[in-house]
């Protein structure tokens, strides 16, 4: 799928924005339980961008966690109204992980897997035809 760029988003608030420069690399919905904690949903709906393409403005808060995988993940809110918007990983730091809901146009979030269904909740009902995977997938 290609996007229109740049693809913008920001928090419930506004005080914290940002703007993607290049096409994201992947899309999908992760089911692992650290992002169904983190977002209070069955699964984080999720863009990833390349690092250098993520401009941020604004002051975010990050919170160090423990992924699934076992590597550490930062996730990155708004101090103030506590939208999830994006994160990074200790493992993949040429990649950042960007909240779907948080874009100004969600619409245009098209995922192209499930990952991490392993962990999936029994009441959440995934798209049949998107590939899936027991835990991180292989390729975008």
């Amino acid at each position: 799928m290609s996007y229109k760029l740049p693809i913008t988003g920001g928090c419930l608030c506004g005080q914290v924005r940002y703007s993607i420069s290049a096409e994201p690399v992947g899309s999908g919905n992760c089911h692992c339980k650290s992002c169904q904690k983190a977002v209070g949903a069955a699964y984080l709906a999720v863009l990833f961008v390349h690092a250098n393409a993520l401009d941020i403005t604004g002051t975010y808060k990050e919170f160090p966690t423990i992924a699934a995988s076992g590597n550490k993940v930062y996730r990155g809110f708004c101090p103030t109204c506590g939208t999830a918007l994006f994160g990074r990983n200790t493992a993949h730091q040429e990649i950042r992980p960007v909240t779907a809901a948080s874009l100004d146009d969600p619409a245009i979030f098209q995922p192209h897997v499930d990952f991490w269904v392993a962990d999936a909740q029994p009441w959440d009902t995934m798209n049949p035809d998107l590939p899936k995977f027991e835990k991180n997938a292989k390729h975008f």
